[in-house]
């Protein structure tokens, strides 16, 4: 009995290799496509990388950049520092107007006045004479410059007159025809007249035949005397 159970199981098994055996295996479906997965990765230049573990998946990497700040430039210390130069535009010299000379550039001293006073009165047809100190021996094209005039007087219309002499002596004697244009006519009353005088070298003659020269000491101080008008 037992062996006859024996035979059946093991013809059970033939009959089961026999029938897989012969027939046709059904196909099987491909596991379907994976779709990629597109990891985005953002780094800063100072972060530390990491690698993550990932399935076995088709997997798309694009590495993104983050921007940073640019740090502040450590300032240089401003004796190191170096402006640059722009050549600016050529700066020309004005030629300076011809002046006075100054005092230090004189030869001689001002004069100082002695005579007459100030406000001396000075009648028609009489005289009056002008002294002042030496300022030291003359040159022979040196000589004392005495000048005169009588200005307008203001809200009038009278004229400006004036003249000069050039004389080696200390003192002028002013008389004559030389004095009688400074008296004003009778209706226009008394004249100031400022006299000073100051010392220049000769240089030449004007077209009149007067000497003209140049400075070479400061002007004195101004005086005047008054003129008396002339009679009727």
């Amino acid at each position: 009995m037992k062996k006859r159970v024996g035979f059946l199981i093991l013809l059970g098994i033939f009959a089961g290799v026999l029938v897989a055996c012969g027939s046709t295996p059904e196909p099987t479906e491909p596991p379907p496509t994976q779709t990629p997965r597109i990891v985005v990765i953002t780094t800063t230049p100072c972060a530390t990388r990491q690698i993550a573990q990932v399935s076995p998946e088709v997997i798309t990497v694009v590495v993104t950049a983050t921007p940073t700040k640019p740090r502040p430039a450590t300032p240089t210390p401003a004796a190191a520092q170096k402006t640059p130069q722009t050549p600016g535009p050529t700066q020309t010299t004005k030629p300076t107007p011809t002046q006075t000379p100054a005092a230090a550039e004189f030869k001689y001293p001002p004069p100082v006045l002695l005579e007459p006073p100030n406000n001396r009165p000075v009648s028609w047809k009489s005289t009056v004479l002008l002294v002042w100190e030496p300022v030291g021996e003359l040159a022979e094209d040196e000589y004392y410059h005495v000048h005169l005039e009588r200005p307008p007087k203001p809200g009038t219309d009278q004229e400006w007159y004036g003249d000069y002499v050039f004389t080696k002596d200390t003192q002028f004697l002013v008389e004559g025809a030389f004095l009688d244009p400074f008296h004003l006519p009778q209706n226009q009353g008394y004249g100031v007249v400022y006299w000073w005088v100051r010392v220049v070298r000769k240089i030449g003659e004007d077209e009149n035949g007067k000497p003209i020269g140049v400075d070479i000491s400061p002007p004195s101080e101004k005086r005047t005397f008054i003129t008396e008008p002339k009679p009727g």
